[in-house]
């Protein structure tokens, strides 16, 4: 993530809410009152949507203008902090769940377990890692494994790639979603849920 982040803060102040739309968390299990940590809030699209779900959400992202994004818009209604996803500023057991949507893939590969092992660590014994990431093969990879878009890295993960990151932890589900588009691509992305086992 080195010499990414005024990539990132640039976006962020370029336009207030980059990410449109509404979250689909449909495939998480976060219930009212889980204490929840998003990690990369970005403009607060996912929080939004755990709020909305009765989570107590905790949203983090480097980006500073990221984080300023989110306070003024949802104020109090959740908690916003600068940090990086390699050294979480939590103690261990902090939350009930962590949330990361399309967020891991701009690690580097040697990035990428250490970030996995900080949200498992911040996680209750029990508690549950949702993730959503870009696989290979979609569409935006042009065959490549990792590219960098203004300033911004991309990697599109391998089921391999994901299971060695997280071999200590209980696989949950690991589901590789294919959606056609009407230029005849395919967008291909995984959503996995792993636990943290029983301490």
């Amino acid at each position: 993530m080195e010499g990414q982040q005024e990539a990132w803060d640039s976006l962020y102040r370029g336009q207030d809410r980059p990410w449109r739309g509404v979250a689909d968390i449909s495939w998480t299990e976060i219930r009212p009152g889980d204490r929840v940590l998003e990690l990369g809030c970005g403009n607060g699209k996912t929080a939004e949507a755990l709020l909305e779900r009765g989570a107590a959400v905790t949203g983090l992202d480097f980006s500073r203008a990221a984080v300023d994004s989110c306070i003024s818009r949802y104020g109090g209604k959740a908690s916003f902090v600068q940090g990086d996803v390699r050294s979480l500023p939590f103690p261990d057991s902090s939350f009930d769940a962590v949330v990361a949507v399309h967020v891991l893939e701009h690690l580097s590969e040697e990035e990428f377990p250490g970030a996995v092992s900080e949200a498992m660590r911040v996680l209750r014994p029990g508690g549950r890692f949702y993730f959503r990431c870009f696989a290979e093969g979609d569409m935006r990879s042009d065959g490549k494994k990792e590219d960098v878009r203004n300033g911004i890295r991309y990697r599109y993960l391998s089921e391999e790639d994901i299971l060695r990151a997280f071999s200590g932890a209980e696989r949950i589900s690991l589901r590789l979603c294919e959606d056609p588009t009407r230029f005849g691509t395919v967008r291909r992305r995984f959503e996995c849920i792993f636990e943290k086992t029983q301490m």
